[in-house]
């Protein structure tokens, strides 16, 4: 009797935390640049500052999210992509780190996963017509598989606009 009160309590419990994650409403932001279209979590910050860097913090779990988009010149390729953000990784972090190239709907998409300055970093690149789009997310804490879940979220209803 005791397991059996168990296993409703833990199937309560599990459903309880599903519809929690599962009530997390969405809202779409264009910069004023109009290069982009991003789903962010409504109750998060989101900030743009005049350079069109755009920051959506969310300050319950401190995970801080930072987009930017440039223009790339045509036959940008992941390893021309992973050179030059390499490049910027050694200016400012003083470190080269590894990164993984993915087949999605972008023409590029390169990850990296990285820990510098007592922070915990998930770094994107994403070329789609003719245009870079970065995105960091960063905390001091572990970043955890459903704040990575969210990012998926947000990259896969991401559209870069030409």
């Amino acid at each position: 009797m005791k397991i059996l009160i168990f296993l409703i309590t833990f199937i309560f419990s599990l459903n309880v935390s599903a519809q929690s994650a599962d009530k997390l409403v969405m809202k779409s932001f264009i910069p004023k640049s109009g290069t982009y279209d991003i789903y962010y979590p409504k109750s998060y910050t989101l900030n743009e500052d005049n350079e069109g860097i755009v920051t959506i913090y969310d300050s319950i779990s401190k995970l801080n999210i930072t987009i930017s988009s440039y223009p790339i010149d045509k036959g940008m390729n992941d390893k021309k992509l992973i050179k030059q953000l390499n490049e910027f990784m050694k200016s400012y972090y003083k470190k080269e780190v590894n990164w993984n190239s993915y087949k999605t709907k972008f023409e590029i998409l390169v990850e990296s996963k990285f820990y510098a300055d007592l922070t915990n970093w998930v770094w994107y690149g994403i070329v789609d017509k003719q245009r870079l789009v970065t995105i960091s997310i960063n905390k001091n804490e572990a970043i955890e598989e459903n704040e990575l879940n969210l990012i998926r979220y947000m990259l896969n209803n991401l559209i870069i606009n030409e």
